[in-house]
């Protein structure tokens, strides 16, 4: 290759980056219930010398004494942020937290609940994704799609009849918590699992529930979500005989290299929700409740009869046709949205965004479905919304 080759591709490597680090994070309003920002001091880990070592459980390498500490560090305040005993950073997603617990604690044949991923369960766990791949028995919760949660009757009946070794709630569409307990039969032994990917942050924060006191031996999930850390994920436990089989399987059969970088962001992550998490849980849930309220005048939103959500998400109710054709057009516009369409307010919480600020989000979500106001119009009240808050709460300050 020449070198006038290679000159024009690292060009362009830096022109995209830039371009959507200005996109992303200045100009445009992202609504993804997945995606959160971190703060600057957060990303800064992830470019140190760590992103670039190795070590091992068996000790392997040598040269990891700091590595080590941060690992500790990490796992002490993340018992101390989710009240729990034991935990694991290692996962390097929420995804990759399910293979753990699956290839952990099931065999093959064995049955596993989850909800249904027509009904917003993560297809990751279903027969779409882990199950069929580890020859495990798909089963799913009975559920409402008018209150969007399972049926806490329905399930205990469901777990009474087949007797699954694990139940796993939690969903990848979360407007409302989980009757943990109500859907669990007295005599159940089978593992009690909490997929809390979407609502980490929220359960860090105090808000939405306490799985590992309502019936659930493991939390897992992702690290970027409402959680405002770096992608990765993270296993929780105060049952040190379930932890001591999860801990076992890792490494090194899932996960082989911990990515430190990732670890020391995420420990920093976790320190501004020990902090801030309450007062940043509670907002980002006050957000979602203005915006679905101001929405329903004028777009169809789910769930009105039940209070809308009680997390970061707000679940629109068009077809899956209209859904794309939305989520294209708001695109267009500058708001960022997934194709659910699920709107979530983690990310704007973050930015400093308050009830006032749904209010004027909802306003242009409006005339944009409904086409009451021009793109142009649209897209220059975006730009001007996005500029007041260039900032970032929850936060330590660098003074």
């Amino acid at each position: 290759m020449k070198d006038s080759e290679i000159v024009s591709y690292v060009r362009e490597l830096r022109h995209s980056v830039k371009a959507h680090e200005k996109w992303r994070t200045k100009t445009t309003l992202n609504l993804i219930p997945s995606e959160n920002f971190a703060s600057e001091e957060t990303r800064s880990f992830l470019s140190t010398d760590l992103s670039n070592r190795y070590s091992a459980r068996d000790h392997f390498y040598r040269g990891t004494r700091y590595a080590d500490e941060v690992e500790a560090l990490a796992i002490e305040v993340a018992k101390k942020l989710y009240r729990c005993k034991f935990a694991d950073v290692r996962p390097l997603s929420g995804h990759t937290c399910s293979m753990i617990v699956f290839m952990s604690l099931l065999r093959p044949g064995n049955k596993v609940v989850t909800c249904p991923p027509e009904h917003g369960g993560y297809p990751g766990s279903s027969k779409l994704g882990l199950g069929p791949l580890l020859s495990l028995q798909n089963l799913y919760f009975p559920y409402d799609q008018t209150k969007m949660n399972i049926i806490p009757k329905a399930t205990k009946s469901l777990l009474d009849a087949e007797n699954p070794e694990m139940t796993v709630f939690g969903s990848s569409f979360i407007p409302f918590p989980y009757k943990i307990s109500e859907s669990l039969p007295v005599d159940y032994r089978g593992f009690r699992v909490y997929d809390g990917s979407h609502v980490m942050g929220l359960i860090a924060g105090g808000k939405f529930q306490d799985p590992l006191r309502e019936g659930c031996s493991i939390l897992m999930g992702s690290t970027h979500k409402s959680l405002f850390g770096p992608q990765g994920g993270m296993l929780l436990s105060n049952d040190q005989e379930i932890f001591s089989k999860i801990d076992a399987k890792v490494y090194p059969g899932i996960v082989d290299n911990i990515h430190w970088n990732r670890v020391a962001a995420l420990t920093f992550a976790m320190l501004e929700l020990l902090k801030f998490g309450r007062q940043y849980a509670t907002q980002v849930i006050r957000n979602s409740k203005a915006l679905a309220s101001a929405l329903d005048d004028d777009v169809e939103v789910k769930c009105k009869d039940y209070g809308y959500t009680e997390s970061h998400q707000v679940i629109l109710d068009y077809d899956e046709k209209k859904s794309v054709e939305i989520a294209n057009l708001l695109q267009d516009l500058d708001i960022i949205t997934d194709i659910g369409i699920r709107l979530g307010t983690a990310e704007i919480t973050r930015r400093g965004m308050k009830e006032n600020e749904m209010l004027q989000i909802a306003d242009m979500l409006s005339d944009a479905i409904n086409g009451k106001s021009s793109k142009e119009r649209i897209r220059k009240r975006v730009h001007r919304l996005t500029s007041e808050f260039p900032g970032l709460e929850y936060t330590f300050s660098r003074d």
